[in-house]
């Protein structure tokens, strides 16, 4: 993940507000189901209009809330700065008022006997696109595209996020149009249609239309979709067999197909002056990869270029199992108003990164293997070696609630605690490896640890996931985890 570097005066806010109770408005009785509908009208215009309707009209007051962080994100991002025309009709097709919280990212909708029957607003991508530098964060609109995240765009009704979700969504009639919930391949018919389980399915999946999309199906154990915009030289075929020799290894090292289809949304960007490129985002069962065109796969790629492109793919593939299907305590359940405090970011990217790269590195020859690996583990050992001292000093669980605002902004928080994590997965591989004569291996530890989160659906406690990993591979890691949890330096 990549974050936009938040103003301090943003962050010393968000530390206040956490401590102050926030003013409650009434919850609505839950419905059956809420239905989105989302709209492009076409080329020259800059703004999306989304239509939210439950399925029951809704007594007032209700909230309307916009996003202000998302998983993985670790910082602060105010979407609803760019959410515009906001409005609320009755079953009588009135208008009813609809007012924007002070401070929070809410609307107040409705009072007294009024029944809302739908809400609805335009966003304004171009101007969140120039005001978010970071390229990975924001939706996008260009003459022959639109790629659109979810959480950027869709907000939802206080209390009816738990209920299930059908989207539509509408473009140009002659535009292809893909929701990344529903990833098959489709013609320029200008409409395409999904469901979701609850809304924070429907936020973590993207949107993507346009003729200037090249889309490509390859099947496999997981099917592969590749949607990919480029605004120079790109070999998608090309690209698209990386991306599925990297889904196959993740797939292969986790064990398990979780879900039907992964989808790679590939940017390939002439960058805008004073933006940040070149990062990636996972969500449930897809991934944004946010690119400048140098990133392209073509005939003049760099001789490295295709392991460093395996790398990314793995590394952001294997986050759709961890965390987003094992975690610790903080990332769930997730909060769209507020960053999370969460205890174990080492977790979410060390182990995370160490699964994706391992996958990769055990599709290599052996020599290459075990150098590549020994590379990787020197420059985690760089990172923390050169960080600044008083972060050497922080314990991991500290370093991890810091990295929760500050991952990207500070990126030596990011760094460190992605680094330490990396180095403690990579000494209770060994360990278990050199202990059980290559019988067992951190692989196995990670498959019951997902085996554990499908059973019990909540967060684990670090001393439950050492238990685990020592009980799934007949080694005790409980030292290694006491060491890395401690500062490295006293």
């Amino acid at each position: 993940m990549r974050l936009m570097r938040s103003p301090k005066a943003l962050l010393v806010a968000l530390f206040w507000t956490v401590c102050v109770p926030a003013k409650v408005l009434a919850v609505p009785a839950p419905a059956i189901s809420v239905a989105y509908h989302l709209r492009y009208a076409g080329v020259g215009d800059s703004r999306v209009i989304v239509q939210i309707t439950p399925e029951n009209p809704l007594p007032a007051p209700v909230s309307l809330v916009i996003p202000r962080t998302y998983p993985g994100g670790y910082s602060f991002v105010p979407y609803d700065d760019f959410a515009e025309e906001v409005r609320a009709f009755s079953l009588d097709g009135k208008i009813i008022e609809c007012k924007k919280d002070a401070d929070g990212p809410r609307w107040a909708i409705g009072h007294g006997s009024e029944r809302i029957l739908r809400i609805e607003y335009r966003v304004n991508v171009g101007r969140m696109e120039d005001r978010i530098r970071s390229s990975v964060e924001s939706s996008k609109i260009r003459k022959n595209y639109v790629g659109l995240l979810g959480y950027s765009v869709f907000g939802y009704i206080d209390g009816l996020q738990a209920a299930p979700v059908s989207l539509r969504v509408e473009g140009p009639q002659d535009w292809p149009v893909l929701s990344t919930l529903n990833p098959r391949i489709v013609g320029p018919k200008g409409m395409a249609e999904a469901q979701a389980a609850n809304y924070d399915v429907l936020a973590d999946s993207q949107v993507v239309m346009g003729p200037g999309v090249q889309f490509r199906e390859l099947p496999g154990k997981i099917d592969l979709l590749m949607a990919v915009y480029s605004e120079g030289d790109e070999d998608v075929d090309a690209e698209g067999k990386l991306a599925r020799e990297a889904l196959d290894r993740v797939q292969e090292y986790f064990g398990d197909t979780p879900f039907k289809a992964y989808t790679v949304s590939l940017e390939l960007l002439q960058p805008h002056q004073g933006h940040d490129y070149d990062f990636s985002q996972e969500h449930d069962s897809s991934g944004t990869f946010s690119l400048s065109v140098e990133h392209a796969t073509n005939a003049r790629s760099p001789d490295n270029h295709n392991y460093s492109t395996l790398l990314n793919y793995a590394h952001h593939m294997a986050h759709s199992w961890v965390p987003k299907r094992v975690w610790g305590v903080g990332y769930r359940p997730f909060n769209w108003e507020l960053p999370l405090v969460i205890e174990t970011i080492w977790f979410n990217e060390g182990f995370g990164r160490y699964a994706g790269t391992q996958a990769i590195f055990d599709g290599l020859p052996a020599e290459e293997r075990k150098s590549r690996r020994n590379q990787m583990i020197a420059r985690m050992h760089r990172i923390l070696d050169e960080a600044p001292a008083f972060i050497q000093r922080m314990p991991l669980t500290l370093l991890s609630q810091e990295a929760s605002f500050l991952y990207a902004a500070d990126f030596r928080t990011g760094m460190n605690v992605f680094a330490r994590g990396f180095l403690m997965a990579a000494e209770m591989d060994d360990c278990i490896q050199a202990k059980t004569g290559g019988r067992k291996s951190l692989r196995d530890a990670f498959r019951a640890l997902l085996d554990w989160s499908a059973a019990n659906h909540r967060a684990f406690q670090v001393e439950e996931m050492t238990g685990i990993i020592s009980q799934s591979t007949d080694v005790d890691v409980h030292e290694i985890v006491e060491h890395w949890m401690k500062a490295p330096v006293g």
